[in-house]
């Protein structure tokens, strides 16, 4: 089984402790790949009309276009790890999503019937962190994906600062191989 785990956090720190773990338990069973979106050029959509017709942005080449978006098509599951930022995923998640959207163009569908599930973190109490679950069920309807759940918890600006017990870790990897 092949697993694409996408980092957004801006910079290094819990987001990256969390992958880390998550991947330390799925690389037992299966091929995984993280993309960590700041360390990628990675441009804004420039809203031509192949962009607003869903098509691949001919105006726009970056390393994301040349060297990552081709690559990303062929996974089993997809996992979002992200911060909360403004009660949703980081600016660099949804520029990721922004760029790869596909729900208007049935032949490039590559997430149709895949698991796609969620990490998501931060400062708010767990009700705020619903707001990241709920966008990732929105990709999900459309992308045509199936949404495989989610990994939510507390945690402080403080790197290393995490209210997540490793049961949770493990619960989460169960349920996204089950």
């Amino acid at each position: 089984m092949k697993i694409l785990m996408i980092n957004g956090s801006h910079r290094a720190g819990n987001t990256d402790i969390v992958v880390n773990r998550v991947k330390g338990l799925l690389e037992r069973n299966c091929q995984v790949r993280v993309l960590v979106l700041r360390n990628i050029e990675m441009k804004l959509p420039d809203g031509c009309e192949d962009c607003a017709n869903c098509e691949i942005c001919p105006n726009i080449n970056d390393s994301f276009a040349r060297d990552i978006e081709p690559t990303i098509r062929d996974f089993d599951i997809y996992i979002i790890a992200s911060p909360t930022y403004s009660d949703s995923v980081t600016p660099l998640t949804k520029i990721f999503w922004d760029r790869i959207v596909s729900w208007c163009k049935k032949d490039r569908m590559y997430l149709k019937n895949k698991k796609l599930a969620v990490i998501a973190h931060g400062m708010e109490d767990i009700k705020h962190l619903a707001s990241v679950v709920n966008w990732v069920k929105g990709v999900c309807r459309w992308e045509e994906a199936v949404y495989a759940g989610s990994l939510i918890f507390n945690s402080e600006s403080k790197v290393g600062k995490l209210e997540l017990e490793e049961s949770q870790v493990e619960n989460f990897v169960k349920v996204l191989l089950s």
